[in-house]
């Protein structure tokens, strides 16, 4: 029986081709940014609030949501709740959904965002249960330890004064109550930061390019080292600060160990 030999004659044309995007990516993932920069949101310009608004309703953005209020429920499901940095209102609507014995009050500095989450508590009935307010995390507009949980979802990376914002978690929970902080994390691998790259190249809104986001928000993230010399710094106690592949996780019960 004859053996017939076929030779493609581009295979070395796509071996290089593989080769060249494989260096340019490692080029890519190498050159990034190790010292973390600081980022302004940019929420005053209403470009960039109604991009945030578009990312918050993606199917990735509603896993990461069902992951907060599923761990942060653990931690607490009855009482006063208030989410910081609240955007559109999602998490904070999605917690109380979970947790009927929770009230929900979110907080934002955009006065766009707020009234954006006000309309989406309206449309789902659950203006009863969750609240939106104008606030600063830095002075956060509740009494002594009068709240049960305090929510964090990215948007520890845009505290110009984490400390202080710590101090105020602290200042305003009630002895066992629970705080559940997420975000980005910088030192995240390989994949993960490509990935973060070609969404901010190629996907995001124009708003969110003109930022630089969501790359902006992986900058301005912390190692994990950072945000445990963070809370060391701070009167916060009774957490534990953890990672996933992409995330880092502060979360504990006020002086519980």
């Amino acid at each position: 029986m004859k053996r017939i030999r076929i030779r493609h004659k581009h295979d070395w044309f796509s071996r290089l081709f593989i080769f060249i995007l494989l260096a340019g990516l490692w080029r890519v993932f190498d050159r990034r940014t190790q010292e973390r920069i600081p980022s302004p949101e940019g929420i005053e310009d209403p470009e960039v609030a109604a991009a945030f608004e578009w990312v918050s309703r993606t199917p990735q953005m509603r896993l990461m949501r069902n992951f907060v209020v599923s761990q942060a429920a653990v931690l607490k499901d009855q009482g006063e709740a208030v989410d910081l940095g609240c955007g559109s209102g999602q998490l904070a609507i999605e917690m109380a959904r979970k947790a009927p014995g929770l009230h929900v009050t979110g907080i934002d500095l955009s006065e766009k965002m707020i009234a954006d989450a006000r309309q989406s508590a309206q449309r789902v009935a659950l203006e009863d249960r969750v609240d939106f307010r104008l606030g600063n995390v830095e002075e956060i507009p509740f009494p002594d330890q009068s709240l049960d949980l305090v929510l964090s979802t990215a948007s520890l990376h845009h505290w110009t004064k984490p400390v202080k914002v710590l101090n105020e978690i602290d200042r305003v929970l009630k002895p066992g109550g629970a705080y559940f902080v997420f975000d980005l994390r910088r030192d995240m691998a390989l994949p993960f930061y490509l990935l973060i790259w070609f969404a901010t190249q190629f996907i995001v809104p124009a708003g969110l390019h003109r930022v630089n986001e969501p790359m902006g928000s992986r900058n301005a993230s912390y190692t994990v080292k950072e945000l445990a010399d963070l809370v060391w710094q701070s009167r916060l106690d009774g957490g534990a600060v953890t990672t996933g592949p992409i995330w880092i996780i502060l979360a504990g019960k006020k002086g519980i160990a």
